[in-house]
Order: C-alpha cells, then sequence, then structure tokens
C-alpha cells in the first residue's frame, strides 16, 4: 500500500466482482468466516495459511518502506513477498483493538496479491508492458481502475463479507466494527462500497 497521492490503472472491476472475489478468497483461506459474523485471524493467515500459497508476510523496517505501511512484490516469481511496517506488525502480534490497522493493511495487500500481481506479472512479460503499469495521479484514475480503492475494497470483502453483514441483527457500524474487529473509518467505507446503510454512517 502508497501512499494516496497515486496509484496504478488497473482493468476496471465492479463492486460486485470484488465480492465475489472475495468469497472466493475466504472460502479457501478462512471458510469459516462465511458461516457466521466473526473476526477473520489474519495473524493466522499470516503464519499458517498464505504461506502454503506462495504468500509470505514479514515484517520491515521504516527506511525499508519510507511512506508505506505496506508493500507487495510483484516480480514474477513463483511465490509473493508481502512487507508490512514493523510497527504494525508488532500491532499484530500484541492484538486488540490496537492490531486493526494492522490486520486491515495485510488485508489491503492480499487484495493486491489477489486482484494485481497477476497483472503484473503478465505485463511483465511483454517488453512494453511496463509502460502500462506507470503509476499516476489517483485523480485522473476512476475509482473501479484504481489499483488502491480495489485493493481497499477486496480487503473490506475478506474483513467483513456481505454475507455475514447480513446476519447481525440491530446492526450499527460501532457495533460491526467490533464484531469485525476494523475501525470505525474502514467500516463506514466498507459499508458505503457494499451501499449498506446503518446507523452510525
Amino acid at each position: 500500500m502508497k501512499g494516496d497521492d497515486d496509484t496504478i490503472s488497473m482493468p476496471p472491476l465492479r463492486m460486485s466482482t470484488i465480492e465475489s472475489f472475495g468469497e472466493v478468497v475466504l472460502g479457501e483461506f478462512y471458510p469459516e468466516a462465511l458461516v457466521k459474523p466473526m473476526p477473520v485471524d489474519i495473524l493466522h493467515l499470516v503464519d499458517n495459511v498464505l504461506p502454503q500459497y506462495g504468500i509470505h508476510v514479514s515484517p520491515a523496517s521504516a527506511a525499508e518502506m519510507g511512506d508505506n505501511l505496506g508493500l507487495t512484490d510483484a516480480d514474477g516469481t513463483s511465490s509473493i513477498d508481502v512487507l508490512i511496517l514493523a510497527e504494525l506488525w508488532d500491532q499484530l502480534l500484541e492484538g486488540g483493538p490496537l492490531a486493526n490497522r494492522a490486520r486491515a493493511t495485510v488485508a489491503h495487500e492480499l487484495g493486491h496479491c489477489v486482484l494485481h500481481v497477476p497483472v503484473i506479472c503478465r505485463c511483465c512479460m511483454f517488453p512494453h508492458g511496463q509502460h502500462l503499469l506507470a503509476r499516476v495521479a489517483r485523480e485522473e484514475v476512476p475509482a473501479f481502475k484504481c489499483a488502491e480503492w480495489q485493493a481497499w475494497a477486496l480487503g473490506g470483502c475478506i474483513l467483513a463479507p456481505r454475507r455475514t453483514i447480513n446476519m447481525v441483527s440491530n446492526p450499527t457500524v460501532a457495533k460491526l466494527a467490533n464484531i469485525y474487529e476494523i475501525s470505525i473509518s474502514m467500516m463506514q467505507q466498507h459499508l458505503r462500497r457494499l451501499r449498506l446503510f446503518v446507523p452510525g454512517m
């Protein structure tokens, strides 16, 4: 995840398509989260599940990360390296509400792994494919083609799928944020993308 001032233009994706990707990811990585409202155990995924699929998440220093909380390296090899700012990594290990931002960051980077690494690898196979990956000002790219928007959208669908949100009785933003262990701000943005409106928005 880079700063919000620029992005890479990606093939367009509807929100319904991103939701479908989210269900596939959860069905493969953490199917219990499709059965009832619950937080996804991101640390378990990082330690025990994602490495089986060639996705390796590890901490990196502030000097390595620059202004980024997370970075996904798509170098075209069979494995994908995801770096998370060491401070967030420590929060993820500690757990509790302090880990919310770290959990969201990992889910966001997983969104890049699923949606964008395959596109980037295909582009890199062609002599002139690199120009397709040039970073552009975010305001020049519509949301549905913005790599960062797409990754946040998929990250939200992984952490809080519509299917189980609809199972929550008398939902409010605060209640949903507490159930899924994400920040109120992220839950508000996620619900807007899903076009679900509950008290507290």
